[in-house]
């Protein structure tokens, strides 16, 4: 399973993941630490909840159709990128449908399917583009952020205490490091650590925390909390 959220900041965007992959063996379910956000071209940040191998094939199939891309996503691209994902989407249904027939598990909701999203910062033009398994999508950089993943929903309602568009990309690395950090401890089914972000300022220069950065967002994480205790403390002693 997975969590992924993109935040829409004054000045850039902030991008964050878990890092845990469920994978099926003989032997049953097996969680590996993966990365699940991956740069496309210099100007691009690619991340996707679902099964491994359709986000494979969606990340390289996004590679090709964005490799000449120039700061500007236009219908027709995003026309072109819908179009060959839905070829991937349908052929994993039609293959599911087919193997799983009269069955408990031919529901296409069992489908080895993916949810996409795609962002891209520079200057004023900001995007973050949302395709759904069904190749629907929505441009949700007005709203300020989107989620994906077993934890989405975790994430939208703790998202909403925010107003991400006001906030600079510093303290968005912040909210997003406590985003997935909160619905890793919560037990949100298949989520893990380490915890993965990345930047695309408003220059379009993307970059990933080191680990030595994500150590740093942990020690202002407690910190966040203890200051909520604090103040929880002295509004009960009133």
């Amino acid at each position: 399973m997975t969590l992924i959220i993109a935040l829409n900041c004054k000045n850039g965007i902030v991008m964050a993941s878990d890092g845990q992959a469920t994978v099926n063996s003989a032997g049953g379910p097996v969680r590996l630490p993966t990365q699940k956000i991956f740069p496309i071209g210099n100007q691009l940040l690619f991340g996707a909840s679902g099964s491994v191998g359709t986000i494979q094939r969606s990340l390289f199939i996004m590679k090709q159709l964005l490799q000449q891309f120039e700061g500007n996503i236009d219908y027709s691209v995003m026309e072109g990128v819908r179009k060959e994902l839905f070829k991937i989407y349908k052929n994993e249904i039609d293959r599911h449908k087919q193997f799983y027939e009269g069955t408990d598990l031919e529901d296409i909701r069992n489908a080895p399917i993916a949810d996409v999203i795609l962002c891209h910062s520079k200057g004023n033009n900001k995007i973050i583009w949302r395709i759904a398994p069904d190749c629907s999508d929505v441009l949700l950089h007005e709203i300020g952020y989107a989620c994906t993943g077993s934890g989405d929903i975790f994430a939208y309602t703790l998202l909403k205490n925010f107003n991400v568009k006001d906030l600079e990309v510093e303290k968005g690395k912040l909210v997003a490091y406590r985003v997935i950090r909160e619905a890793i401890e919560i037990g949100a089914f298949g989520l893990g650590e380490p915890i993965d972000i990345w930047i695309i300022n408003s220059g379009g220069k993307i970059t990933q925390l080191s680990k030595e950065e994500i150590m740093g967002l942990s020690d202002s994480f407690a910190a966040w909390k203890e200051t909520e205790k604090e103040v929880f403390r002295d509004l009960v002693k009133k």
